[in-house]
């Protein structure tokens, strides 16, 4: 059963004219909870982290290949920010009305005012169909990696490209 927290996904994927598959699944909380979800057809996970300066006044959407560590230090120094930490729940919820687990680059759409940074790993880029939460983790939605890069574009907020070792 489709969650109603889903539907303006799916309503911005087609008026973009994205096709993608919808998956539902058992709540997923961590990439080993994701790894089956889409083998079937043919997509893969990638962790999706959300990030804040300091300060709590910067955030930031982190995206990388599901087998890569995330390092602090790397993605901080790439992004000229001089500490990059996990954002709280709470911070979570404010900014992008989501719940832990959840996040996602399709729930971008709840940042009404362009204010996260997406910083993208550029391994991401060879990834010709991926999995993505739509806004709960009790689902998962298959497209085109292509088709994720252009719902980014359309949303328009400020988009990185870093490199993760």
């Amino acid at each position: 059963m489709t969650d109603q927290r889903e539907l303006p996904v799916y309503r911005a994927l087609n008026e973009l004219n994205i096709e993608y598959e919808r998956f539902e699944h058992k709540e997923a909380l961590t990439m080993e909870d994701c790894e089956s979800i889409g083998k079937d057809a043919g997509a893969e996970h990638f962790k999706n982290l959300f990030l804040c300066n300091r300060q709590g006044t910067d955030f930031y959407m982190v995206l990388l290949r599901a087998d890569k560590m995330f390092r602090t230090a790397e993605v901080s120094k790439q992004l000229g920010v001089s500490r990059l930490s996990f954002a709280s729940p709470a911070q979570l919820g404010d900014k992008l009305k989501l719940l832990p687990g959840a996040v996602s680059p399709l729930a971008l759409l709840n940042d009404e005012n362009h204010e996260i940074t997406v910083a993208v790993d550029r391994d991401i880029l060879s990834l010709e169909k991926i999995m993505a939460h739509p806004m709960v983790n009790t689902a998962s939605v298959a497209m085109k990696g292509t088709d994720l890069f252009r719902f980014l574009d359309w949303l328009s907020n400020k988009l990185v490209f870093v490199t993760i070792q």
